[in-house]
């Protein structure tokens, strides 16, 4: 059987030189070449790897079959993005691995299936989908990222009425704010935010959860259920001396302007990038930094490469492009040029007490390992938080002491009857991507459904 079929990249000049797609889409001939490939198993392994509930056997095998319309159906109707998994799921750790269990050599390319799919539908227009007429029965969600665009596409086709309250001008949650368009372009996900608003859901931008909208006020104005999906927005600090230096910046801020909003810091790259973290983030930031004028980027993190949290593709790609890697290590503080400036990271190298345990509580600072990196830019990827005001409309609501939502696992209710939450903002998501966020939201929305049945009865 012949090999795994891999889509063309940009070669690294072209990449590190602008923002565009750095993979491209499956030709007709390389899909159904790839498509062939798959076992078409009785069982297929790779089903049970999809958190989005995508039915992958049944796809591929509408591909090879030449029945693309047939395959688009499957995925638009299992994932309301689709086409934004597609590119940025981590298919190497979920369904392909899953694959990969089997007699094949090299599993099937399965996102570069999907995508072949969401972008043929994408570029012939999509087909008119039939919208469920809604009923006067009003759900409320709170936030438009994945998780909750998700959950309303799926009440709105069981014939809720489904209002979206986002508190930025613009829906998409991290997919728009803190995916770069080298990775997700933005098209992808106003295509996809279309399909759903063809459903009937209603959105209300620059709307937050504020003293002016609580929870209270949306049951008062008849919602019989809500669904808090707020994500993250507060960049965790390091606390270290110098943290407050010109030159200084969190991910998110970089990663907002990269896509054309508005940050709270107007970040300026210069040419010497210090990056704190080893996260899918950080990797992410270095690529950005490079296209933004950076001559090197240098990872700092306390994992070795095989203990990064960041998911494999997230990594070789920053390898690919020249992102310079110091392992094992965490940053002191950071020093300045005599004014107001950053102009280097004072470190060590660590050791770990526990072995298999990566977390800086269990870093040990290795003696005399000391070192300093000079650089004229740092970013910090080391993960966000709830933010105050987030945190402050929770009362009432059970949290842990960090501020994240506590729900009950099956159903994803709060301690509050009629209010359910999913995605990020939950003390201890699965996994916080795109996928898993789309998971939550049907997951939620099944809940929802269940939830208001019973109090017909």
């Amino acid at each position: 059987m012949s090999g795994r079929t891999k889509a063309t990249k940009l070669s690294r000049e072209e990449r590190v030189s602008n923002f565009d797609e750095i993979q491209k889409t499956f030709t007709p001939i390389q899909a159904t070449i790839e498509a062939s490939r798959c076992l078409m198993c009785e069982d297929p392994p790779c089903n049970k790897g999809c958190p989005a509930g995508i039915d992958i056997r049944s796809f591929v095998r509408k591909i090879r079959f030449n029945n693309l319309w047939g395959g688009v159906r499957v995925l638009r109707e299992a994932n309301a993005f689709s086409g934004a998994c597609a590119r940025v799921c981590p298919t190497d750790a979920l369904c392909e691995e899953l694959c990969r269990s089997t007699v094949l050599t090299e599993p099937i390319n399965i996102g570069a299936l999907q995508r072949f799919l969401t972008d043929f539908d994408r570029d012939q227009g999509g087909r008119a989908r039939s919208q469920v007429p809604a009923c006067d029965r009003k759900v409320a969600v709170v936030g438009g990222g994945p998780a909750g665009l998700a959950a309303a596409k799926e009440l709105a086709t069981s014939g809720y009425s489904a209002t979206v309250f986002e508190a930025l001008p613009q829906l998409g949650g991290a997919m728009t704010s803190a995916i770069p368009s080298f990775k997700l372009p933005q098209d992808v996900v106003e295509t996809e935010i279309d399909l759903i608003r063809e459903t009937g859901v209603q959105f209300k931008l620059d709307s937050p959860l504020s003293d002016g909208r609580t929870l209270d006020d949306l049951f008062d104005q008849g919602y019989e259920a809500v669904f808090v999906a707020v994500g993250l927005q507060r960049p965790f600090c390091l606390g270290l001396e110098g943290e407050d230096l010109e030159g200084v910046y969190s991910a998110v801020d970089l990663l907002a302007q990269v896509n054309g909003l508005q940050p709270s810091k107007e970040v300026k790259v210069g040419r010497n990038v210090v990056v704190i973290g080893g996260g899918s983030v950080a990797m992410t930031v270095a690529c950005s930094a490079l296209r933004v004028g950076s001559e090197r980027t240098t990872v700092v993190c306390l994992e070795a490469p095989d203990e990064m949290p960041a998911f494999a593709e997230d990594v070789e790609l920053a390898w690919e492009e020249g992102v310079e890697f110091l392992t094992r290590a965490r940053p002191l503080r950071f020093l300045n040029d005599g004014k107001s400036n950053v102009a280097g990271v004072e470190g060590v190298r660590i050791k770990w007490k526990e072995p298999g345990k990566f977390v800086p509580e269990n870093a040990l600072n290795v003696e005399g390992s000391g070192f300093t990196l000079p650089c004229d830019t740092v970013i910090v990827a080391i993960g966000q938080g709830p933010d105050d005001n987030a945190i402050k409309q929770f009362e009432g609501l059970e949290t842990n002491v960090r501020g994240y939502l506590l729900v009950d696992e099956q159903t994803l209710m709060t301690s509050r009857p009629g209010v359910f939450a999913g995605g990020d903002i939950l003390h201890n998501p699965i996994s916080r991507t795109v996928v898993q966020a789309v998971a939550y939201g049907k997951q939620a929305a099944r809940s929802i459904h269940e939830y208001l049945n019973q109090t017909d009865e």
